[in-house]
């Protein structure tokens, strides 16, 4: 079961809507209070490494887990 999905055009960049549905993921705990664990790790391929990427993840508290580009 996905946690959130978003749909592009054929032509468009997925790297770019990493940020996006990292921001509309939302965990069920089935326990009252606040719905939402933040995600601590995220795993991707080489093309989502990026500075400005990287910095949002940063701000956000996710820890980026990708091969750098050499």
């Amino acid at each position: 079961m996905p946690l959130s999905n978003r749909t592009t055009p054929a032509n468009g960049s997925e790297t770019d809507q990493v940020i996006p549905l990292l921001d509309s993921v939302k965990v069920k705990t089935n326990k009252g209070g606040r719905p939402r664990k933040p995600l601590k790790v995220l795993a991707a391929d080489k093309p989502y490494y990026c500075k400005d990427k990287r910095a949002a993840l940063h701000r956000r508290g996710i820890r980026p887990q990708w091969p750098k580009r050499v």
